[in-house]
């Protein structure tokens, strides 16, 4: 039987990804996925000793720079910054004379918490805490005719992003005296967003992994529609409003509570149609879980 030598092909592989990104073919932000298969380097070893191959220290050397000390040295050589530094950016956006608002936040990853705020006079509170080796969030406002548009953005860094997306953390508390739209999209995230007491008239969750935990009340109608590729979403649905929910999902892990009946792919509580006050939610998902209370 021929021998393999696994570490050459990943050091050739390793380095064409480098190239690619460094000729803007592939982007920084791959490394956000790649990173996380580490264990399959310790498969590949196995493999190696099964069929006789031997592991010298030089490779395991090679190894251990690719996964662990490389990307620290990108991180602290004086180019790149240090991205277990961080800066905070305050958000007070006051109310005045608003009826109706959309809250955009667009960020590669945080860690994101919404929930109502104690202050009538203000739109929006809170702070975005940040690692000094991504970029610095943004915030742009667009107000016309008593309606605003508050915008929190944050554009992915050049270099090795799980390391520069280090320590991001949103906390917004909301106003909740108006009818507010809230959309959010972003690559990964550890969520809880708390919507009793905000009048969330439309909510739109683009999140392509990480963990959600998403609180709803019985105070207020809302559309909403969520969209993820590998999160987890844990939806709590008061039993005093009635909802709909339209569930486009591969995910084999689907729990949702006994109240929603299921007709032709929609679960829907009885007295939906009837309904004042209800909430009509989408849900598009291609893996992780969804768990409905």
């Amino acid at each position: 039987m021929s021998k393999l030598k696994i570490a050459p092909f990943l050091l050739i592989i390793l380095g064409a990804v480098f190239l690619l990104n460094n000729l803007g073919i592939l982007p920084w932000d791959i490394w956000n996925n790649l990173w996380k298969f580490w264990p399959v380097l310790l498969i590949l070893i196995g493999v190696e000793f099964i069929i006789g191959q031997a592991i010298s220290l030089k490779t395991i050397i090679i190894l251990l720079l690719i996964i662990f000390i490389v990307p620290i040295v990108f991180a602290f050589n004086p180019i790149t910054k240090n991205p277990l530094a961080t800066d905070e950016l305050k958000l007070s956006e006051d109310l005045g004379d608003l009826t109706k608002a959309k809250l955009i936040i667009d960020m590669p990853a945080t860690n994101l918490e919404i929930k109502s705020g104690d202050q009538a006079e203000k739109l929006v509170e809170g702070s975005i805490s940040y690692s000094k080796a991504s970029n610095a969030p943004q915030v742009k406002k667009e107000e016309t005719f008593g309606q605003a548009i508050l915008t929190l953005s944050q554009t992915s860094s050049p270099g090795i992003p799980f390391l520069s997306s280090l320590k991001n953390n949103t906390t917004l508390f909301l106003n909740k005296q108006i009818p507010l739209e809230l959309q959010i999209k972003t690559g990964a995230t550890r969520g809880k967003i708390d919507l009793r007491e905000v009048r969330i008239d439309a909510l739109e969750l683009d999140c392509k992994a990480g963990d959600v935990n998403l609180v709803f009340g019985n105070s207020y109608s809302s559309m909403v529609k969520i969209k993820s590729s590998a999160a987890n979403i844990q939806i709590q649905i008061p039993k005093e409003i009635q909802a709909r929910i339209k569930i486009d999902s591969k995910v084999k892990n689907l729990s949702i509570d006994e109240r929603f009946k299921e007709k032709n792919g929609e679960y829907t509580t009885r007295d939906f149609d009837k309904a004042f006050t209800k909430l009509d939610i989408f849900i598009e998902s291609l893996a992780g879980s969804i768990t409905i209370k």
